[in-house]
């Protein structure tokens, strides 16, 4: 958070940021995957500055940042039956010094000693009897450099969503702004077991006229019974496609799961992707699959365990204009990921079109439809379906960064790596464009992939594969490059 955000002035009011006063059905099905350890869902982001920021800055800025999105004084209060969508309240007994910390990395100091660090920070639980986050800021770096190291629970918002809070939130100056918004602190509410059984039925008996039309819906379209049976098979085709009770096996050699998470970096000029994809007619996202399939590819070979395909997952933002910012709109795409295909160019044209096909499969937004009946499941069944529709070996996902340089208390962002959960797969992929760089954070299960060093090789040149696209086009191929 910085303490003087995007604005230069204005109404003294908070961002129009994660503002519902209660989750989404797919909030709380995240929110109820800490039922299940293996399927906890803390989110991170980690940035490196090129000084260490003023600590009494960065104490302001979060005071500041959490009267300008409120949530984050918000804590999760549940339905007594631990049923139902949660509601969010602003804590009463909300404390910055117990998520704000400050320490300094040991070691050498090194990029490696900083992910380790940042691995042991997010492997600790957060506490869910306050506001669901942590920031650390760590000093200790080379050259007079620090690191901010931010987590969150997902159920808070998704990808998108905290990259567009964050936008705001920070700096475009590295100098103080003096006339930035100065909304008050929010008031504390208490919310009782009763208002919020309350309200949950409330909520049901306001989904009664959307139901029936649904239910109205399906029986005029029975006046075509042939096209009625043709959707409904179309839709009871996709249904387990999607849900991933449908997928290729997965790798013998990424098997296994722990409770163990092990985070490394990289980084690519957005140029070189960019040039990549141009060459051979693909998104951004599609160079970016076959370079992380690609280093899959290499490493089974390496390993003496070579397999056709993986089960991959990726999010679909269903985030429309005129949602909310903030909360998780996110469907889930399913591939059968072709680590058999050797050839970069042909890599590419058939992600291009596994990707094509998800987005359009007929239930491709069931988690978000059916949410509001799965939200009243009890959190060990609710992880039990969860937890067998989700042995993906990678789960991948891009998300627009900011593209501006950013500041921290007097302290300039020069790059952001995210790191997702691992909710029952190997890998986790998250890749961030941060002014001009794609910052790409591997959150692994240390019991998936056992060399973490190999695989680090064999990523880059998996990249190196399909960033050489470019040279059709006469463009001198970029390189992915560790951060370490």
């Amino acid at each position: 958070m910085s303490d003087e955000g995007e604005m230069t002035g204005g109404e003294d009011r908070p961002l129009d940021w994660a503002n519902e006063p209660h989750m989404s059905s797919v909030d709380t099905i995240m929110w109820r995957g800490d039922t299940d350890r293996r399927m906890r869902g803390t989110i991170c982001m980690l940035e490196i500055y090129d000084c260490s920021p003023d600590w009494d800055r960065l104490v302001a800025a979060h005071e500041w940042g959490s009267r300008m999105a409120p949530r984050f004084r918000q804590r999760v209060v549940d339905s007594p039956l631990g049923a139902g969508t949660p509601s969010w309240a602003v804590d009463p007994d909300f404390d910055l010094h117990y998520h704000l910390r400050r320490i300094k990395l040991g070691g050498d100091g090194s990029m490696r000693e900083l992910l380790v660090t940042c691995e042991q920070l997010a492997m600790t639980a957060l506490d869910a009897a306050r506001p669901p986050w942590e920031g650390t800021l760590i000093e200790g770096l080379p050259d007079g450099k620090a690191a901010y190291f931010l987590k969150a629970h997902h159920a808070l918002t998704d990808g998108l969503g905290a990259i567009i809070g964050l936008a705001q939130l920070h700096s475009p100056t590295r100098e103080h702004n003096p006339g930035k918004p100065q909304p008050p602190s929010p008031d504390p509410v208490n919310i009782g077991p009763l208002d919020l059984i309350g309200r949950q039925i409330g909520d049901e008996i306001g989904r009664i006229p959307h139901r029936v039309d649904l239910a109205l819906k399906g029986v005029r379209a029975l006046t075509n019974p042939r096209k009625a049976l043709s959707s409904a098979l179309r839709y009871g085709r996709s249904v387990p496609r999607v849900a991933g009770l449908v997928s290729p096996p997965g790798s013998p050699l990424l098997a296994h799961r722990s409770l163990s998470w092990r985070f490394s970096a990289f980084e690519v000029p957005f140029t070189d992707l960019k040039a990549a994809a141009t060459a051979v007619n693909a998104s951004i996202n599609d160079i970016y699959l076959a370079g992380l399939i690609g280093g899959f590819r290499i490493y089974h070979e390496k390993m003496g365990s070579p397999v056709d395909t993986i089960p991959v997952a990726i999010p679909i933002s269903v985030r429309r204009p005129e949602d909310p910012a903030g909360g998780n709109r996110i469907a889930v795409g399913r591939l059968a990921g072709p680590v058999g295909i050797a050839d970069p160019f042909e890599r590419v044209l058939t992600i291009r079109e596994q990707v094509r096909l998800a987005r359009h499969e007929p239930a491709v937004d069931i988690f978000n439809t059916l949410g509001s009946v799965m939200a009243w499941l009890p959190g060990t069944m609710l992880m039990q379906f969860s937890g067998a529709a989700s042995q993906n070996d990678l789960q991948a996902s891009n998300v627009p960064g900011i593209p501006w340089d950013t500041y921290v208390a007097g302290a300039k962002v020069e790059r952001m790596f995210p790191f997702g959960p691992l909710p029952g797969c190997a890998m986790m992929a998250t890749m961030i464009t941060h002014n001009g760089t794609a910052c790409l954070g591997i959150n692994s299960d240390g019991a998936a992939v056992t060399d973490l060093e190999l695989f680090a090789e064999c990523l880059i040149a998996g990249f190196g594969e399909v960033l050489a696209l470019a040279a059709d086009d006469g463009v001198e191929p970029g390189v992915l490059r560790r951060v370490e």
